[in-house]
Formats: C-alpha cells, structure tokens, sequence
C-alpha cells in the first residue's frame, strides 16, 4: 500500500470518528438542555411534568439535529438532465433561467 493511500485512509477514519463524536454531542446537548430547563422549571412552579414535556421536546430536536447533520454528509441529488438553474443542459443548450440569454 503506498503511502498516499494510508493518508487517505487515515484521513477517512478521522472524518467519520469527528462525524459520529459530533452527532453524538449534539445529540446529548440538546437532551441536557432540554431536561435542564424542565427540571428549573419543576423546582421553581412545584411542579413535576415538567422535566418529562421537555425532555420530550429534547429527544425531538435531538433527532431534527440528526437528520441536519446526517443530511450533510448526502447532500441531495437532481434527476438526471436537470440541471440548476442557470446550468447549461447536456445538449449545451441553457436553461431557462439562465443569465446568458437577458438582454
């Protein structure tokens, strides 16, 4: 193996430990957040659902942040021949929105 090959490598190992260590942590602080200010506010109202309701709310943006971050890794892909707008097609013919063809 030559030793570009283990930089690669290495380098892949390194992205995807960095990637699971921050999904990781976000997901934890947006629990801990969450069941934080559930917990005041059960101390300071007297009450004890509180903790529950925002947790809940917790694990719920902790899972939006999972998508978010996973969503960056695979970002999302256009039909085949469907270029963004201003792209030229594979025809090399511009498409509409394109800034080529205004006056």
């Amino acid at each position: 193996m030559k030793k570009r090959d283990k930089r690669r490598e290495r380098k892949e190992i390194i992205n995807a430990f960095t990637m699971i260590l921050q999904i990781g942590l976000a997901m934890m602080t947006c629990m801990a957040m969450s069941f934080g200010i559930g917990y005041y506010l059960d101390r300071l109202l007297g009450t004890k659902y509180w903790v529950m309701v925002f947790l809940l709310i917790g694990i719920m943006a902790s899972i939006r942040s999972l998508f978010i971050l996973v969503g960056k890794i695979q970002p999302p892909r256009t039909p085949a021949g469907m270029g963004e707008v201003g792209e030229e097609s594979a025809k090399g013919e511009p498409d509409a929105g394109s800034k080529k063809d205004a006056p």
